[in-house]
């Protein structure tokens, strides 16, 4: 890593080790199984770990990713509320750093991903069991309305913790202060 433009009197950041860099690709790794672009989980690792927030140079200089994809993932990830721009008095530069919270990262994206497709789902399947209790006589409707009950039970069930998620319920607050405290451990 070289870092040579690394702004007004910041110190370059600290070369990443083999372990660091394997911590980066497996986040990455991760958000793309989960459907994000691994660049996505790679740049959050990278600002999560970084002892002073990056300009986009330096984040596309360490990650080895053009300067392109990594405002494109900048955006991205501000946008999901995980990374946040800052511009410090006298710096010509942006930087960016991530967000710490990690329940508040997890609950944002379930509520607004998540628990979209869900709520979805459920839309569908009571139409589908409406139809089906207006045509009971169609062949094998009685087996489809009952399975598509279950299904619908199914989904309450899931949007049920959804919600209970996003709204702190399901974890309790020792779960949380816990999580914030190993942040705060220096």
């Amino acid at each position: 890593m070289h870092n040579r433009d690394h702004g007004h009197g910041d110190p370059p950041l600290a070369p990443l080790g083999e372990q660091t860099r394997a911590v980066l690709d497996t986040i990455g790794d991760l958000m793309a199984f989960w459907g994000f672009q691994r660049s996505h989980g790679r740049i959050w690792a990278l600002l999560f770990l970084a002892e002073r927030p990056p300009h986009a140079g330096e984040v596309a200089e360490i990650l080895d990713l053009s300067a392109g994809q990594v405002s494109m993932s900048l955006r991205d990830l501000e946008h999901w509320g995980v990374v946040h721009a800052e511009r410090h008095a006298g710096q010509r530069r942006t930087v960016f750093a991530a967000e710490t919270n990690i329940f508040k990262m997890v609950a944002r994206v379930f509520r607004e991903r998540e628990l979209d497709q869900v709520r979805r789902l459920a839309r569908v399947l009571l139409a589908a069991r409406d139809e089906l209790e207006r045509t009971p006589e169609s062949p094998g409707a009685a087996v489809r309305l009952r399975r598509v009950r279950a299904l619908i039970a199914a989904a309450e069930l899931g949007r049920t913790l959804i919600e209970w998620l996003v709204e702190g319920k399901l974890l309790p607050g020792w779960v949380q202060s816990g999580l914030d405290r190993q942040l705060d451990d220096k």
